[in-house]
């Protein structure tokens, strides 16, 4: 390796780890404080960075807030993929409930995470444009298996990859309305009504 590409890559590796102590300074403070009370100014001084420092990886606060929660809801969905391929469940009905069931109670689990998330869980899957190559990949699968089962029962690839569009931003919408809001009700009221719904949405 010649001293130019060493020095390449010490630049590279010390951008990214300056991107990175960014974005984990902002997910620490939005947890903290809250989105509305947090800074720039507040996430530069906790990442020990000048303020211009951040203006080199980000345009605004609202910038890494949607980058945070681009990768925080594909962490969800990864996360909940491995589980659902580790059950052992084979019944592609089954497996779609565990899955949606497993997102249902991370979010539950992590309130403060939930309020940064909003109801835009469905980013984890769809904002592939700005995905990395590993996460794309990871999250592909959940689009191609589901497509899979639901045209080999006669539905269009158009309306499968709908009906999964449908389904995830249902979820975070009554994850978020049920469990920050409690409105109409909890979460644990409202999943048997949820699930009835999905398993309609995905009956062919």
């Amino acid at each position: 390796m010649t001293l130019k590409n060493i020095t390449t890559n010490f630049t590279k590796n010390k951008k990214q780890l300056k991107e990175k102590e960014l974005f984990l300074s902002a997910y620490d403070l939005f947890l903290k404080n809250g989105i509305e009370k947090t800074s720039i100014d507040d996430i530069a001084k906790n990442a020990g960075v000048a303020k211009g420092t951040f203006y080199l990886y980000f345009n605004d606060k609202y910038d890494i807030l949607n980058k945070l929660i681009l990768q925080k809801s594909n962490e969800i969905i990864r996360e909940a993929l491995a589980k659902t391929n580790n059950s052992g469940i084979k019944d592609f009905r089954e497996r779609t409930l565990f899955f949606i069931d497993y997102i249902i109670n991370y979010l539950k689990n992590n309130i403060s995470l939930l309020k940064i998330i909003n109801k835009n869980i469905s980013w984890g899957l769809y904002r592939k444009a700005i995905m990395k190559p590993e996460s794309y990949d990871d999250v592909n699968k959940v689009l191609d298996i589901f497509i899979k089962n639901l045209t080999s029962e006669g539905m269009s690839k158009e309306e499968a990859e709908m009906t999964l569009f449908m389904i995830i931003e249902l979820v975070g919408s009554v994850c978020f309305t049920t469990i920050i809001l409690k409105e109409p009700t909890d979460i644990e009221s409202i999943k048997p009504i949820l699930f009835k719904k999905i398993l309609a949405m995905i009956k062919v």
